[in-house]
C-alpha cells in the first residue's frame, strides 16, 4: 500500500526513520556524501559522466528510448504496468509520478501526467533533477533509508516532498 495517509510507515511525518529532519544520515546538510554541493563526484557541474549535456545516453532529448514522447510505455497514465514511485507533498497528497526509464534515469510527471523533467542517478544513490532542456536545476533526491526518496532544494533543505 503506497498511500501514506493509510500506511503511516511510509510517511516521513509519522516515521522519523525516513524523515531527514530527524535522521541526519539521510540529510544532505549533515551528510556531505549525499550533497552535490559538497561532493564533486555527484555534482553534474563537476562530473560530466552524470551530466546529460555531455553524456547524451542520459538525455531524453537525444536518447529516444528514455523519452516518453517516443516510448509511450514510459507514460504513467497511458501504461498500467509502469514501474516507479508516487510523489507526495508534505501533507501526503499525491503530486505526481516518477517512472523508471532505465537503471540511471527516472522521469518526473505531475499528477495530471505532464512530463516535467527527469532524474539521473549518481554513485551515491542520489538523483540530480534536470529540466526538459537538460539543465540541472540543482534540486536533488536522496534515499530515505527505506524504499523511497526525499526531495531537497539547492541548499540541501528538505522540501517536504517525497517519493514512494
Amino acid at each position: 500500500m503506497r498511500d501514506p495517509l493509510v500506511n503511516k510507515t511510509i510517511s516521513p511525518t509519522d516515521n522519523p526513520r525516513i524523515n531527514p529532519e530527524k535522521n541526519y544520515r539521510i540529510n544532505p546538510k549533515h551528510n556531505w556524501n549525499i550533497n552535490p554541493a559538497m561532493n564533486e563526484g555527484i555534482n553534474p557541474e563537476k562530473n560530466k559522466l552524470i551530466n546529460p549535456k555531455f553524456n547524451k545516453d542520459f538525455s531524453p532529448l537525444h536518447n529516444h528510448s528514455i523519452n516518453p514522447m517516443y516510448s509511450f510505455s514510459l507514460h504513467p497514465l497511458s501504461n498500467t504496468t509502469w514501474k516507479g514511485y508516487y510523489m507526495f507533498d508534505k501533507a501526503s497528497k499525491l503530486t505526481g509520478y516518477l517512472v523508471i526509464a532505465n537503471q540511471f534515469v527516472v522521469l518526473d510527471f505531475d499528477d495530471k501526467g505532464t512530463w516535467k523533467g527527469y532524474l539521473i542517478k549518481t554513485s551515491s544513490n542520489t538523483y540530480n533533477y534536470f529540466n526538459l532542456q537538460d539543465e540541472w536545476t540543482k534540486v536533488f533526491f536522496c534515499e530515505d533509508s527505506m524504499v523511497g526518496f526525499n526531495l531537497f532544494d539547492s541548499t540541501g533543505e528538505w522540501t517536504g516532498n517525497y517519493a514512494k
